[in-house]
Formats: C-alpha cells, sequence, structure tokens
C-alpha cells in the first residue's frame, strides 16, 4: 500500500502515480491510501488504469484522527509492505502502524533536502517516526546527507533510490503551436516553469528575473497557496501582460515543447522531478543551485545562485539571444535525463519491497 497526504500535482505525487503500472507488470499489485481524496488528474488516471483508492476520511491532513483510521485499515488489510510518502503522512502511519501492532514491515521515501520540521523542538518527534519504518529510501545524495545530519542514528536504515519518469513520454511529444497554448506568436520568447505556487519554488525570483528580460514571456503551470500574491507582484513589476498563469495542467509535455527555456528557482529540492522533465523534453534548463536539483542538472543545463535575481535575467538573456547554445545545451540535457529512468527507479523499489517483506518474521 501507497501512503501520501494526496495525489495533488506535485513531484512525489506524480512519481508515486507513474510507479503504479510499473510495479504491476514486476508481479507487485500497490493499493492507494490518501489522507485527503479531491479527485484530481492524477488520481483519476491510477484509478482507470486499475487502482484501488481507499480515502476514508474527510479530515484535515493534519488531523490526528488519521491516526485511527489507518490503525484499523491496517489491521483490516495485510499487506506485504506499507510505503509512505510525505509528511503527516509518515507520521500518522507511523503511529497507526504501532496501534495496530502489525507486522507489516514500513518503509518511507524521503523526497526533500529540508523541511520545517528541522527545528530543535520538533527533533524528538521526527526521531520517533523514523524508529517505525524499517527503511528509509532516499531521492538524493544531498537528501540522505541532510537527513543523517538531523538524525545520525537513521544513517544504517538509508538507501537511495533517485526519482524518474518515462522519458520518451516527453521527448516524443508532440510540438504543439505557441499561438494554440498561450495565445502568442510563434516568434515570442517563452520562459516556463512548473510546479506549485508555494514559497519555496521561489516563483517571485522568477518574476522579477523576467521584469529584467524585456520581450519575455513567462508561463507558470501550476496552483497554490502564493496564487494571488504572485498575480500582485506582476502587477507591481508592471509585467502583468508578460505572464501567463496557466493553473494545474496535464499537458505538461506539450507546454514544454513549446517553450524556448524552463527555468526551476527553488529554495531547496530534494530531486527535481520538474526540471528533469524539461530536460527530457529537451528544453535549456537553467536551474537554482541547490543540492538535489544540481545532481539532477549535472554539466547538462546552467546553475545560478539562489535567489540572485541579476543573474537569473542574464542566464535567461544568454540563452535566448544564441540559438546554438539552446540547442547544444537541450540536446545534452536530454541525454541527460535518460540517467533518470523510471524502469532505474522501480528496480530500486522492487528490490526494497521484497527485501523487507522478506524479512518479516526472522
Amino acid at each position: 500500500m501507497q501512503v501520501i497526504d494526496s495525489l495533488a500535482l506535485g513531484g512525489a505525487e506524480v512519481l508515486v502515480a507513474d510507479m503504479y503500472t510499473g510495479l504491476r507488470e514486476r508481479g507487485i499489485e500497490c493499493e492507494y491510501y490518501l489522507l485527503r481524496s479531491e479527485e484530481t488528474p492524477l488520481e483519476q488516471k491510477i484509478t482507470r488504469q486499475g487502482a484501488r483508492i481507499h480515502a476514508p476520511l474527510a479530515a484535515s491532513v493534519y488531523s490526528p484522527l488519521h491516526v485511527w483510521a489507518l490503525q484499523k485499515h491496517l489491521r483490516e488489510f495485510k499487506y506485504d509492505v506499507v510505503h509512505v510518502h510525505l509528511f503527516p503522512a509518515q507520521l500518522w502511519a507511523a503511529c497507526g502502524a504501532r496501534l495496530a501492532r502489525t507486522a507489516i514491515p514500513l518503509v518511507t521515501t524521503e523526497h526533500a533536502t529540508l523541511n520545517r520540521r528541522r527545528v530543535s523542538w520538533f527533533r524528538g518527534i521526527d526521531r520517533l517516526m523514523y524508529r517505525q519504518y524499517q527503511r528509509i529510501a532516499s531521492v538524493s545524495h544531498a537528501t540522505t546527507a541532510n537527513l543523517v545530519e538531523w538524525l545520525p542514528e537513521v544513517k544504517d536504515k538509508v538507501i537511495e533510490c533517485p526519482n524518474g519518469i518515462n522519458v520518451d513520454t516527453y521527448a516524443s511529444a508532440t510540438t504543439t503551436d505557441k499561438k494554440d497554448l498561450f495565445s502568442l506568436p510563434e516568434s515570442t520568447p517563452v520562459v516556463l516553469c512548473v510546479g506549485r505556487l508555494d514559497p519555496e519554488k521561489d516563483h517571485k525570483t522568477l518574476l522579477r528575473a523576467v521584469g529584467l528580460v524585456p520581450g519575455v514571456v513567462l508561463v507558470l503551470a501550476g496552483d497554490g497557496p502564493l496564487s494571488e500574491r504572485l498575480h500582485t507582484l506582476a502587477d507591481e513589476l508592471g509585467i502583468a501582460s508578460r505572464v501567463r498563469f496557466l493553473g494545474k495542467r496535464m499537458d505538461v509535455p506539450q507546454l514544454l515543447k513549446a517553450a524556448d527555456v524552463y527555468v526551476q528557482p527553488s529554495l531547496w529540492e530534494g530531486f527535481g522531478i520538474a526540471a528533469l522533465e524539461a530536460m527530457a523534453a529537451g528544453k535549456p534548463v537553467i536551474a537554482s543551485n541547490v543540492p538535489g536539483l544540481a545532481e539532477v542538472i549535472g554539466d547538462a543545463g546552467i546553475l545560478f545562485p539562489v535567489g540572485d535575481v541579476g543573474h537569473l535575467a542574464q542566464s535567461i538573456t544568454t540563452l535566448l539571444g544564441d540559438a546554438n547554445y539552446r540547442q547544444a545545451l537541450g540536446e545534452a540535457a536530454q541525454q541527460r535525463s535518460r540517467m533518470f529512468s523510471l524502469d532505474k527507479t522501480l528496480d530500486c523499489y522492487e528490490k526494497l519491497y521484497r527485501e523487507v517483506a522478506g524479512n518479516v518474521g526472522r
């Protein structure tokens, strides 16, 4: 059973949904337990594929009621492995399993290099939570290093399972005209960013950088709590007419094909699936130089100092002014993206599942 807060459109959520078919082909049947069901496109996608979804509560994901619901569920369903993603699902599943007194092995994936729990008063809670997990999968070297620095005692539990995508989905996507997707002339330079409109994605830096690059149009695909504030900032910067807020989209491969440059300005990233998707689409990528994200980009993109508006603006200007450079960087990015295929991710998780399931009762 895969346990996660929800199947909203985010990197971890997309990975968890994408794993369903691949694991099934390997003889591993998955069910999903959501703290919150929102009938999202990802939910609908895996439901159509045959996945069974459990979402018994309508409460907030932060409600402790999930502990009781999960312990009841774990007593009723005899899974071989329970795999938990993201917080607070990690906490509620750990507590629920302890109350259920079940022998079902728990594993979790650490998806981010940083989180808001890394403060002294929360360390004890994290320590108790991770103690319930037999193994911890980490999506990058940086994620591993930060977790072990926070809780040294988990070191021997951690294995690295880098995220992956269906590279060919993005590499072979149909090219769509800018006019059809963005209502723009084909000659208009387009910078794309895909991701939740959350503080850690640092869209403010991207908006300010675009304000320094005349003529470019910024396209933001995603929704989140900062939507209204970012609309206001675009107005204040005088670039509202050059920013397209698309909201949640399921046609990301087509959006990427139509863009000229992709930018990921995050304050932190455990991995950076959205940037990897852009690389797979053959697009030149500019990304903030943060651990995790830098591991994915390598030397196949441009890295800029976190929050450095001027450096980002210059990088955008340089790429848009040199078609040969854009093409060369895009080709290098696409080649590097094949290092992070979904099959490699599934290999790692299949090995992990079979290992922990085989240890039950020993």
